[in-house]
Formats: structure tokens, C-alpha cells, sequence
């Protein structure tokens, strides 16, 4: 039986750094998008990354794309 990969949804993870803690350690904060189109390339995605980063008050230290699939099982 294949098992068939369908995917299901992309998802644009933010990491910020939002400065130093009193043990002079990295705060990092972190917003994360849904239901992205999973069409959408990885350039436009950074694009976009970058455009709502520049829209927050901390640093943007990293952008991660998630994948997720919904594993069918073809008879």
C-alpha cells in the first residue's frame, strides 16, 4: 500500500530577538502565520517575512517555513 503525500498547510514562523533578560541571557519572542497557501514561493515568502518584520519593534533574528502534509493511504 503507498502512502501518498497531500499537502495540507504552510505555516511562516518570526523569530525576534527581543533583547536581554536580568541574567543577560536572549529574550526571544516568536509569532507564527497559518494557512498559508502552500503555492506560494520561497522568495515571496521571505518577502513577506521581511515586510511584517519590518512592522515590529524587536529584530528579526530567523524565518521558517513549515510544511504539513496529510499522509493518504492509496488502495
Amino acid at each position: 500500500m503507498p502512502i501518498m503525500p497531500n499537502q495540507a498547510n504552510s505555516k511562516l514562523k518570526l523569530i525576534y530577538s527581543a533583547g536581554l533578560d536580568e541574567n543577560n541571557k536572549n529574550i526571544i519572542k516568536n509569532k507564527t502565520f497559518s494557512n498559508i497557501k502552500p503555492t506560494i514561493s520561497n522568495e515571496e515568502l521571505y518577502e513577506l517575512g521581511i515586510a511584517i518584520s519590518d512592522l515590529q519593534l524587536y529584530a528579526l533574528i530567523d524565518l521558517v517555513r513549515y510544511e504539513e502534509y496529510e499522509l493518504i493511504n492509496e488502495i
